[in-house]
């Protein structure tokens, strides 16, 4: 009899253990299925903070008596388009991307070093060096590649001084 129980409830307890296993890794499924659902929702919620951030700016810069009709051009740090240390922009600091030289005309309104800018399709930058005097109405872009300045060229955009 003792025989008989235990050829029946080895096979029982063997079946109950894999139907266990099968449900925790169901469970374990599911919960990767959640953590990457979690995630995805994160990453779009800072997308949409992003971009409602970048929305307000942009009202507030299109709202502001301080968008301009300029002509943008890039340039490259060689003594030929800067002075005579190309490494050091007119603010004293380091050149570098993401910056731009402005007009003395519009640095007189306002453009002060360390002021950002928005450029009309082309995003958001800082003022960190002058142009030379004979310029008006103008942006220069810092670029670190030639090839990519000379080809940038020169533009006419709207540019807008941020108050932020």
């Amino acid at each position: 009899m003792r025989f008989f129980t235990i050829m029946i409830a080895a096979p029982l307890m063997c079946t109950a253990l894999v139907i266990m296993g099968g449900v925790l890794v169901w469970q374990n499924m599911q919960m990767d299925s959640l953590r990457h659902k979690l995630a995805l929702a994160q990453r779009t919620a800072e997308a949409r903070k992003q971009m409602v951030e970048e929305a307000r700016l942009l009202t507030k810069a299109v709202s502001s008596p301080n968008v301009l009709n300029v002509t943008v051009t890039a340039y490259n740090p060689v003594e030929d388009q800067c002075d005579e240390d190309p490494l050091i922009a007119a603010s004293m600091r380091k050149v570098r991307e993401g910056t731009i030289a402005v007009s003395r005309d519009l640095f007189d309104q306002g453009w002060v070093f360390g002021k950002k800018v928005r450029i009309e399709g082309l995003g958001i930058f800082e003022i960190n060096d002058l142009m030379n005097k004979r310029y008006s109405k103008r942006i220069d872009i810092f670029m670190w590649d030639e090839g990519k300045a000379r080809q940038f060229g020169k533009r006419a955009s709207r540019a807008a001084l941020l108050e932020i």
